[in-house]
């Protein structure tokens, strides 16, 4: 029995000539700060790529760590709180976070910073562990490293629309990039959002939390030589929220004038 058992396991392992392989891509990350695939990091190492959270409609953080193992953001009334493995600062303003956030290699340490929300990524890649040798201080927990879209060889243009009727919520994306010349390439993009609200406050009778906000960012890269690139960078975003998915518990005799 153990001899037939093994001839049938050999026999699947022949690939018969002229029938086409499977092949898997290549995942390309910076987790040390150099461009190299996912199989050769030492490093634990959880990758989404652009394209994967515009299709799964993931737009902030806090949204991302429903879809990313060992990884949680909540939010309170002040801030966001992040943890990988369970690790984490806690929700005090005057601390920086254990998990560094870097967005395209610009080190973002507060809790607000989670709020920013995701427009136009390449990849996000998620860190694992402590991170100081190569990210520095505040990565005790882990690393979460954002690079955004770079500018295009060629002309490439799109636009996305979005609306939820449930909350009123309506949003507008759109991208443009391709070469301004023979060494210099461009890339403009913007996204605004504007949402009602998902619950209802019993107290104003206004629908909380809603959100106005918009981003745009514009890049240029430069090829100066061969060896040589230079890539400039320039972001103005906004991001307020009304309400917040708290409640006072305990505020006094005066909580009910709250």
């Amino acid at each position: 029995m153990r001899i037939r058992l093994m001839i049938v396991l050999l026999g699947l392992l022949v690939v018969v000539p002229g029938t086409a392989q499977p092949v898997l891509e290549e995942i390309v990350v910076t987790a040390r700060k150099t461009v190299e695939s996912l199989d050769d990091v030492p490093i634990s190492v959880a990758v989404i790529s652009g394209d994967k959270l515009d299709q799964m409609s993931i737009s902030g953080l806090e949204e991302l760590s429903g879809a990313m193992p060992n990884l949680q953001v909540n939010e309170n009334a002040t801030q966001q709180t992040v943890t990988i493995r369970g690790i984490g600062s806690g929700a005090n303003q005057a601390f920086e976070q254990s998990v560094g956030t870097f967005i395209d290699g610009v080190y973002f340490g507060r809790g607000r910073s989670a709020r920013n929300p995701f427009f136009d990524m390449e990849r996000i890649e998620v860190l694992r562990g402590p991170q100081g040798i190569l990210f520095g201080k505040n990565t005790i927990a882990g690393a979460i490293n954002i690079t955004t879209r770079k500018p295009t060889d060629e002309f490439e243009a799109h636009i996305h629309g979005e609306y939820f009727d449930e909350i009123d919520q309506w949003g507008i994306s759109a991208a443009v990039s391709g070469p301004l010349s023979d060494r210099i390439r461009g890339r403009l993009a913007a996204r605004t959002v504007s949402s009602d609200g998902f619950m209802k406050n019993s107290f104003t009778g206004e629908d909380e939390s809603g959100r106005d906000e918009y981003i745009v960012r514009g890049l240029l890269a430069f090829d100066i030589s061969d060896t040589l690139d230079l890539m400039l960078k320039a972001e103005v975003a906004k991001y307020d929220v009304d309400g917040r998915n708290s409640q006072n518990v305990q505020a006094g005799p005066l909580g009910g004038l709250y």
